[in-house]
């Protein structure tokens, strides 16, 4: 039997995208008749645009997976975790800048024991973590690591770990739509 891999990665046209914007700000840096503070102010969105596209350039693939382990690229190189070391598979489900967003966590074990949590994003793996989640699930479902932690209810967001965070998420949504203060006042502090 073979051993597929899979893999995922940030979208070829956003790194694309990143990089044609890096050198439009550094040529903007020169060209564009700017005091001192602005030319700093786009020379350093220029190297942190180009920074962020360099490294959706060179970690290609971010995630790869196989029936036998989980690889996470870096820029110094690749990372592998074989199933064993994995603990769990998850999708976290969070409010950012009042936007829904999932990210895909990963529990995993170093030779040397040293606990691991990788955080990944729509924009790292260029799928629904959720999808990524539901895979991942199965991979190890193959590698006979299926039980506590990663059933595929947790890969879909419905294992008893993220029902909780996903209480706590609706109680703060209602509490934030019940709020009485609808000015924005803040609230007096009670610290001394």
């Amino acid at each position: 039997m073979d051993n597929p891999e899979t893999t995922w990665a940030a979208p070829r046209g956003a790194v694309v995208l990143g990089l044609v914007g890096a050198v439009g700000l550094i040529a903007a840096v020169f060209l564009a008749g700017l005091d001192g503070p602005g030319r700093l102010l786009l020379g350093v969105a220029g190297a942190a645009v180009g920074a962020a596209a360099v490294f959706g350039l060179r970690a290609r693939p971010r995630l790869a997976v196989t029936d036998d382990a989980l690889a996470l690229r870096g820029l110094l190189g690749a990372r592998v975790w074989p199933w064993p070391r994995v603990d769990a598979v998850r999708v976290v489900r969070m409010r950012r800048l009042g936007m829904p967003a999932a990210y895909l966590e990963i529990d995993a074990r170093d030779d040397d024991g040293a606990e691991r949590l990788l955080v990944l994003g729509r924009l790292e793996l260029g799928a629904d973590p959720v999808d990524v989640a539901a895979a991942l699930q199965a991979h190890r479902a193959r590698a006979g690591r299926g039980g506590p932690g990663g059933s595929a209810a947790d890969a879909a967001g419905g294992g008893a770990a993220d029902d909780g965070a996903e209480r706590e998420v609706a109680q703060r949504d209602r509490e934030d739509q019940g709020d009485d203060d609808p000015g924005g006042d803040p609230q007096p502090d009670d610290r001394a």
